[in-house]
């Protein structure tokens, strides 16, 4: 299991290199952020984030019953703290969607779970008024939605033993790994923004 939760914590460094790749170098991407963006910059950071959950399944740990434990929901959650719940939700759905597609005993609960994760997310975006979460705010959001991808696959993934297995050997790495990949990510937008407010702010 150590061995699966380090290759798991290694595809998070991978996704927190090109993320901050592209958060740094791509101005479409920090139009959004900045709330400066056009339809066109909104259309390219879901496709973008998007292919960043597919990623995410990708580069997951198989496991039993089909189960995949991954990073898919780390980049809904950050769409949607970054840019609302239509981004969330719509980076959620690409994600989730083809989870669906990839079928397994987990694939309803795994799917729900990552558009709720940019759908909540982007509650959190409208709650907060647009303002960015702080790095420990967005960690524990980032434990709860993990948990809350947990309880869904309790409640839908029959026989329950079988579910109770699913949850045991995925959930945890996952909850480290997102949580930290979130931390991160929020701490690299925080400093882009420092970093770009004057050009922006013309």
């Amino acid at each position: 299991m150590l061995g699966e939760y380090l290759s798991l914590f290694a595809s998070t460094e991978i996704f927190i290199f090109v993320f901050m790749e592209i958060v740094t170098k791509i101005e479409t991407i920090q139009r959004v952020i900045f709330n400066k963006a056009q339809l066109r910059d909104y259309i390219v950071f879901i496709l973008i984030f998007g292919l960043f959950s597919i990623f995410g399944t990708y580069v997951g740990i198989p496991g039993s019953y089909g189960a995949i434990s991954n990073i898919r929901d780390l980049a809904p959650m950050v769409a949607g703290l970054v840019a609302g719940p239509y981004i969330g939700l719509a980076v959620g759905l690409i994600g989730g969607i083809h989870r669906l597609f990839l079928g397994g005993d987990s694939a309803l609960a795994c799917a729900l779970a990552t558009i709720l994760a940019g759908l909540l997310a982007g509650m959190v975006y409208r709650f907060k008024k647009g303002e960015l979460l702080g790095i420990i705010p967005a960690m524990l959001f980032a434990v709860g939605i993990e948990l809350l991808h947990a309880g869904l696959a309790l409640a839908l993934i029959r026989p329950f033993t079988e579910a109770l297995d699913i949850v045991y050997t995925a959930i945890p790495g996952m909850i480290i790994a997102v949580s930290l990949g979130v931390g991160i990510s929020i701490i690299i937008i925080h400093s882009v923004k420092e970093s770009c407010r004057a050009v922006f702010s013309e």
